[in-house]
């Protein structure tokens, strides 16, 4: 067995379970809190990863349209990722760098960790009360909307944006948001780009899902203890040595 693509995320999996329970590409798109077009090119990614199409779809006709897992799909659903061989794949795009946050974490009234003044993001770890703490946020995890919309993120942020850049894909692009002090990095496909008028200083929503955001380690940095430290410090006199 191969292991699980590194481009592939618990995203995925979600959408191919509400495509069981949905048999529509809009309606599961909708419950994981996506656009269709990223629906459709999440579908691409996987189909490119796994060597073969994940859902099919039928229009209209007896069966009234709609769309279904394939054995593969189902099978990823059922048993994971890192149950299906990729004998067949084709190499993805590389990732997208994921956007890393510092801040301090808060218990109360709900997790989550203030990353700025007067800006919290709900996560779903927890940790010691006013701990210093450090969480990633896949590019790939964040909408962009130009609206507010009901929606299950716990993090919805105001922001502008400052410049669209090419993506890591063929066909993305990537938006470097301001939301208050900081600068974040969403994935989006060229299709969201034109629909949604992205360009410099347009105002948008990001939406980000709690469980988007992981628990990063702290950057390593030279301790009284490190073992560079430790090299430089000379080992201590033998007992009954003379000292001079």
């Amino acid at each position: 067995m191969t292991a699980r693509p590194g481009l592939v995320t618990a995203a995925d999996l979600a959408l191919l379970e509400s495509l069981a329970r949905e048999r529509s590409v809009v309606a599961a798109s909708r419950r994981v809190g996506i656009s269709r077009d990223r629906a459709v090119y999440r579908l691409s990614r996987l189909r490119r990863a796994f060597g073969g199409p994940v859902v099919v779809g039928a229009r209209g006709g007896r069966r009234f349209g709609g769309s279904w897992l394939t054995p593969l799909g189902d099978r990823i659903v059922r048993e994971g990722f890192d149950s299906v061989e990729l004998l067949r794949a084709r190499p993805l795009a590389r990732p997208s760098r994921p956007n890393l946050l510092t801040g301090v974490f808060r218990r109360d009234p709900a997790a989550a960790v203030v990353v700025a003044p007067g800006l919290a993001l709900r996560v779903p770890f927890a940790a010691e009360d006013a701990e210093p703490v450090a969480v990633r946020l896949d590019p790939e995890s964040i909408l962009v909307a130009r609206g507010r919309f009901p929606s299950s993120a716990r993090n919805v942020l105001p922001a502008v944006v400052e410049a669209v850049r090419p993506g890591p894909g063929a066909h993305g692009r990537t938006v470097v948001a301001r939301v208050g002090p900081l600068r974040l990095r969403a994935s989006v496909t060229d299709e969201t780009v034109a629909e949604l008028r992205l360009t410099p200083r347009a105002r948008v929503f990001l939406y980000v899902k709690a469980t988007a955001l992981r628990r990063a380690g702290p950057p390593a940095t030279p301790t009284r203890g490190s073992p560079r430290r430790r090299a430089r410090t000379p080992p201590p006199p033998r007992a009954g040595s003379a000292s001079r």
